[in-house]
């Protein structure tokens, strides 16, 4: 649910950045005058290279970096829903093989 709600948020500041332009040194802008406030979404896009501030505080949006981090939390979700099933599928073999609740 948090992760959910980090997402929501970190894809907002996305748009905004992208509505307003700010994809570029040139075009960077500060958080107020894009009306956001920096929180715990804004400093992890910055940690990941997202955004990007070439001084003054002004921040731009890298777009192929959000794509490459976008990309790759679709793989680690995939992973995870493979993992699990494989786990279910073994638990369901053990406990019809007689390996479990006999």
């Amino acid at each position: 649910m948090l992760t959910a709600m980090m997402l929501r948020a970190q894809r907002a500041i996305v748009r905004r950045f992208e509505e307003a332009g700010a994809t570029s040194t040139e075009s960077a802008r500060g958080a107020e005058e894009l009306k956001l406030t920096p929180g715990i979404a804004w400093y992890q896009l910055v940690e990941r290279g997202v955004l990007r501030c070439p001084g003054e505080g002004r921040y731009f949006l890298d777009r192929e970096r959000w794509e490459q981090v976008s990309s790759q939390r679709r793989h680690h979700a995939w992973v995870m829903v493979v993992a699990v099933i494989a786990l279910v599928l073994l638990l369901f073999w053990l406990r019809t093989a007689g390996g479990l609740g006999h």
